[in-house]
């Protein structure tokens, strides 16, 4: 976009001139066709013709009427003025954020982003006005990571309230927010967050690039750009860390790290991140020191019996059935009698049964989802042990492995464990215990090779230490 300068072009070839009202208005109806939320208002500024264009979708009409058409309406504009344009920047939109366009070329991605565009008759140029006014969503509670005690405030659809979310708890005359558009059809805005002279610069340079090579035809959400900075190659763990809470992001830029926040989505990312940023709540810090680790190391074996009890309950069951006590092992054999299908088919199909009630309490209705997920759950289960379909005990070990997958603070960590779930319960039906020791042994080996940014994914050493406390 080329903009006046000390220098303005002196080739009619170097930018699109128009200086007359109605072509700036064919110009700019042949871009946007008949779209219902183009205005274009032919308006007098003093003694010269204007013309006034914005889209009726991104502002309001109360806006336009008290911030831009009122103060126009009392400008003093004569024949004679030479540079019309720049007088009413002056003195009607001296507090509006504003630009003087050389030509009408960049003027409907400006009007797209919710400026207005004015031209003067017979004058080169056009002067764009910020007037976005949109309504948006308040600042709520966040639905996915709600705590006990500790702040009530989430991010929302807008960038600008998400900032403010970030600088009112971070006064910090070193936070930066980087301004980046990404997406070739949405033109969609992000920003970057970092504290200066406390950020890794080889890391904040491969972020950027990283955006600035992506060619994306549109981007909704962060989860977008979740996927393309995904660390290449194969990786069973989330590598990005998405929060809807402010606090939880702070810490992450209080760590040295990189926040990205994209303008139209309530998750804000958050590079690079650990596997232990997975088991952290923002709880954690606001409780007394003991009982915050207590209730992160819980979260540690939530995970470990989440993603490993299915799988043990079938190979002890048809394998190393010398591993379970004799009088469990017989009570296991009792229930399963008249059962027709091996463990395997009975723990899977509890499992398969219980992630279709989920994904259906998920999108049903709200009022209605929860009904479904508890009441489904207890008359399926309780209904296909009295048919004889499943044991007593399979439904128990289905139902600790997915309570248990709840525990983790972050959704998107829980949902790679039920994957990993399915893979070892076939593992464990094919080579039992040894299989699911080798499995152990994969997973750990690949934790430790996994890296994001070129920092290590998985850390022993820190894994249980507090930094919050």
């Amino acid at each position: 976009m080329k903009h006046w300068g000390k220098n303005p072009p002196s080739s009619k070839d170097e930018v699109m001139v128009i200086s007359s009202l109605l072509q700036i208005k064919a110009h700019i109806d042949g871009i946007f066709g008949n779209s219902d939320d183009l205005s274009l208002m032919e308006i007098r500024i003093g003694q010269k013709k204007a013309l006034l264009c914005f889209l009726n979708s991104m502002t309001s009409s109360a806006y336009m009427m008290e911030h831009v058409i009122r103060p126009l309406s009392f400008a003093n504009i004569d024949a004679a003025c030479s540079q019309p344009l720049q007088v009413v920047k002056e003195t009607c939109f001296g507090g509006m954020a504003s630009e003087l366009l050389c030509s009408v070329e960049g003027l409907d991605r400006m009007l797209v982003n919710g400026y207005a565009g004015l031209a003067v008759d017979e004058v080169a140029g056009v002067l764009a006005v910020d007037v976005k006014h949109l309504d948006a969503r308040s600042v709520e509670e966040p639905t996915s990571q709600s705590v006990i005690r500790g702040p009530k405030e989430g991010f929302t659809e807008s960038a600008q309230t998400n900032m403010s979310l970030i600088r009112r708890r971070l006064l910090n005359v070193n936070l930066r927010f980087e301004k980046h558009t990404i997406g070739e059809q949405s033109g969609t805005h992000l920003y970057i967050a970092y504290i200066e002279g406390g950020i890794d610069r080889d890391l904040l340079w491969k972020l950027r690039t990283s955006i600035q090579k992506t060619k994306i035809n549109s981007v909704f959400d962060s989860g977008n750009i979740e996927n393309i900075l995904r660390p290449k190659g194969f990786a069973l763990f989330p590598t990005i860390y998405s929060s809807e809470r402010p606090d939880a992001i702070c810490e992450f830029l209080l760590e040295r790290r990189v926040a990205v926040i994209v303008n139209g989505s309530p998750y804000v990312l958050a590079f690079p991140a650990a596997m232990r940023d997975f088991f952290k709540s923002p709880e954690d810090q606001y409780q007394w020191v003991v009982f915050g680790n207590f209730t992160r190391y819980l979260r540690y074996a939530a995970f470990l019996i989440s993603l490993f009890i299915s799988a043990l309950y079938i190979a002890a069951t048809n394998y190393q059935q010398e591993l379970v006590p004799t009088i469990l092992l017989i009570s296991i054999a009792s229930q399963r009698e008249g059962v027709p299908f091996p463990a395997v088919i009975e723990i899977l199909l509890m499992e398969v049964t219980f992630e279709i009630l989920r994904e259906a309490g998920t999108r049903m209705p709200r009022i209605v989802g929860q009904a479904i997920s508890v009441v489904g759950a207890l008359v399926l289960g309780q209904a296909a042990v009295e048919a004889g379909i499943v044991g007593n005990f399979a439904v128990i070990i289905v139902a600790m492995a997915a309570i248990s997958g709840f525990a983790a603070p972050v959704y998107t960590f829980g949902s790679n464990v039920r994957l990993l779930r399915f893979a070892l319960i076939i593992i464990a039906s094919l080579f039992g215990i040894y299989g699911l020791i080798l499995s152990a042994c994969f997973l750990i080996i690949h934790l430790i090779r996994l890296t994001t940014f070129g920092f290590s994914y998985f850390d022993p050493i820190r894994l249980f230490r507090s930094k919050s406390n």
